[in-house]
């Protein structure tokens, strides 16, 4: 047992290692992919429950990695990578997402029993942060900021809670991590 188990469960250690994930991620993309892995190993390891909250991110990342996979072939998302051929989003968004989901346990738990909120603070916050996103280069809205925005506001409004109960139902209930 390491003596730290438990740290990244702190609410201000997981805000801001995720703040540290969603900066070195938009901002250096391809060049912070090892030191992204670094980071989301360390939340593992200094988790008390790092099985589940390894199916929590895995699960949770690999749907909204998903999502994001759709609004791409649908051509709404345009990333730098593409320029070699590449379809799929890349990988550093999907690390940016195992990076999200490490939070929804944590510092994002007080939205669990909200989903409502949930809702309404996902269409906000997370549309800003595509947008953010874009106007700092890591991705090109190809149906323009307020087209892009809109549609990202109504599927975060579902997506986030959705995030949530999965996170809640999947193992054991956040109240015991």
């Amino acid at each position: 047992m390491m003596l730290f188990t438990g740290l990244s469960q702190n609410f201000w250690v997981n805000l801001c290692g995720f703040q540290l994930v969603w900066w070195l991620t938009i901002l250096g993309r391809d060049q912070t992919q090892s030191l992204i892995l670094f980071l989301l190993l360390m939340h593992l390891l200094l988790h008390a429950r790092a099985a589940l909250e390894l199916r929590v991110v895995l699960l949770c990342g690999l749907l909204g990695y998903a999502v994001d996979t759709c609004l791409t072939f649908m051509g709404v998302f345009t990333f730098r990578e593409h320029v070699n051929g590449a379809s799929l989003p890349p990988l550093w968004l999907l690390l940016l997402w195992f990076g999200f989901c490490a939070t929804l346990r944590q510092s994002l738990s007080m939205f669990i029993e909200k989903l409502a909120l949930a809702a309404v603070c996902g269409a906000v916050a997370g549309s800003l942060t595509y947008l953010t996103a874009a106007k700092l280069g890591a991705v090109m809205l190809e149906y323009g900021m307020v087209s892009t925005g809109i549609l990202l506001a109504i599927i975060w409004a579902v997506l986030f809670p959705v995030l949530l109960w999965i996170a809640d139902n999947l193992g054991e209930s956040h109240a015991a991590a």
